[in-house]
């Protein structure tokens, strides 16, 4: 059986396919993130100042690219913590099918996270992970993510 990953919020309706290349994340090892011409200029500078031969091999490396297609299964609204059904709040959650098309490290995180809807109580690329928020991207007005608000909300509530 396969787990089903879930994610805060409203994701659009159907199929779609996430085309996001991934390397690995220097600010963040050995996590992983989104490459953008920005974090390939970060990189060889990071190189640079490093002076562990092995640490720079890893880094070094070009991004690669990886596809996941990621269908709507459901909507619904889970009660998270150790408080009963009765006096939780329940979060609106979309439970997804990802099927990774490459199969790069981390991917199937990285790109959930990159699209602003991070797999819920995921501890390394979820709302107060240890990894680049947002799977390395910058957010911005035009991102269709679920609302900090409410991964907050829900982060807090799996926390209890």
């Amino acid at each position: 059986r396969t787990p089903v990953p879930h994610m805060p919020s409203d994701f659009p309706e159907g199929t779609v396919e996430i085309d996001l290349p991934l390397q690995r994340d220097h600010r963040f090892p050995p996590f992983m993130r989104v490459a953008t011409p920005d974090s390939e200029l970060d990189v060889v500078q990071a190189v640079q100042d490093l002076q562990h031969a092995g640490y720079k091999k890893l880094m070094r490396k070009k991004p690669k690219p990886s596809q996941t297609l990621l269908t709507i299964l459901g909507r619904e609204y889970m009660t998270f913590g150790a408080a009963t059904i009765n006096n939780s709040k329940k979060h609106p959650v979309t439970r997804v099918a990802l099927t990774p098309l490459t199969g790069r490290t981390h991917q199937l995180r990285v790109h959930c996270a990159a699209l602003g809807h991070p797999i819920v109580a995921d501890p390394a690329y979820g709302i107060y992970g240890e990894a680049s928020p947002s799977g390395g991207l910058e957010l911005n007005d035009t991102c269709t993510g679920a609302s900090l608000e409410l991964q907050k909300e829900i982060n807090a509530s799996v926390d209890e």
